[in-house]
């Protein structure tokens, strides 16, 4: 999907081998777990830096730089940026924007502030084209996408007279869509769109015993605080988790947590 940005050429999944960085630098990662297999490549001598905007950061670098009010990290790089006082070129600022863009779900979560809004204007005129940025995020989906948003929409059931909502992604899903499991990332956002909505799970499976879970609240849960009971974390209105289950079984855990969580949330006075 992000193949469009400058400089996506250079992106390395796995580190040269018989690298040993002293300095490693993790942008946008509540904690270790959520940075993926290549951090148990990082020698325990190393200097980490964790730069983050999740108000549940697990704090696990050697250096902290956290900013809960900020609406995306790409927000924090500008500001270090300017700091130091480098110049942000047209490549820096179209990948900036993207940051912004795709932090606020396009300019419509809660954390779109004037704030957001300034910064994303200073990038436009620093080099950032939002139309043309907003066709290739939003509007260059491939037919494997849709095919996948289909499959996963067909399992959706809505519970508790409409408040929850749910539905699963799962590996044969994967191959009957020939597509691959980022490709399930907007699958979320249309669920969380349901009128009079207060909390979206989606369910990916990822292994026989591995779920990954994304959660949105648009009522009184706290998305971040859910997901933190199964190891996760995120921001109030949207979190995540990895939980070390079969797809039933976290569903079934999941489930259950989650409406308890909105039964105490309606009894709060």
């Amino acid at each position: 999907m992000y193949a469009f940005l400058p400089g996506f050429e250079q992106i390395d999944v796995e580190p040269p081998a018989g690298a040993d960085p002293e300095l490693v630098f993790f942008f946008d990662s509540g904690n270790l777990e959520r940075s993926g297999s290549s951090v148990k490549q990082i020698a325990s001598h190393a200097t980490i830096v964790n730069i983050d905007h999740h108000p549940s950061n697990s704090r696990f670098g050697d250096i902290n730089v956290i900013e809960p009010e900020a609406a995306a990290v790409g927000q924090m790089v500008m500001e270090m940026l300017d700091h130091f006082e480098y110049s942000i070129t047209p490549t820096i600022a179209i990948n900036l924007y993207v940051a912004l863009l795709t932090d606020t779900g396009g300019f419509r979560h809660e954390n779109t502030t004037p704030r957001a809004l300034e910064d994303a204007a200073r990038l436009a005129r620093l080099g950032a084209d939002p139309g043309h940025i907003a066709t290739q995020v939003y509007k260059m989906r491939p037919e494997t996408t849709l095919k996948l948003s289909a499959l996963a929409l067909a399992t959706m059931r809505i519970e508790l007279e409409g408040r929850l909502t749910w539905a699963k992604v799962t590996r044969r899903m994967l191959r009957e869509a020939g597509a691959v499991m980022a490709e399930s990332e907007g699958i979320i956002d249309t669920l969380n769109s349901i009128a009079g909505l207060e909390l979206a799970i989606l369910f990916k499976e990822v292994s026989s015993d591995l779920t990954k879970i994304s959660v949105r609240s648009r009522g009184a849960v706290d998305a971040a605080a859910l997901c933190a009971t199964f190891g996760g974390g995120g921001h109030i209105r949207a979190a995540g988790a990895e939980i070390e289950k079969s797809m039933d079984e976290a569903v079934r855990l999941v489930l259950s947590t989650a409406k308890e969580a909105i039964s105490a949330a309606s009894a709060k006075p």
